[in-house]
């Protein structure tokens, strides 16, 4: 009603600036040792339902968009490679992560203009 942009999709459009930002800093950075560790760990299950991780954000905002054009996914370490080279180039970056943020601002009206009736 205010014609603000909702939040969620602020911190959508941060969290994959910020993802690109660590992906272009050296492998053995804190963060990045976080991610491959997860990929590394992740077949060890544990009881109750899962923890949100970043990881967990990042896939479903890729859900959300998925575009065949890019199909990308992050599901495995290799998913995790081919990501990490798509952000060594700032301009498929800013591609990708726009691709993203349109999708989520589409779906994010749908979902607004549903409550509205």
């Amino acid at each position: 009603k205010t014609n603000e942009t909702p939040i969620s999709l602020t911190i959508l459009e941060a969290r994959w600036r910020l993802f690109g930002h660590i992906l272009r800093q050296a492998i053995n950075t804190p963060p990045n040792v976080v991610m491959t560790e997860h990929f590394k760990t992740e077949g060890s299950k544990q009881r109750g339902r899962p923890k949100t991780s970043i990881v967990t954000r990042l896939r479903r905002d890729l859900k959300i968009h998925n575009n065949d054009h890019w199909s990308t996914r992050l599901h495995s370490i290799t998913d995790l490679d081919h990501i990490c080279d798509i952000a060594q180039d700032r301009s498929n970056w800013k591609h990708l992560t726009t691709a993203i943020y349109r999708s989520a601002q589409t779906d994010t009206s749908v979902d607004v203009a549903a409550d509205r009736h």
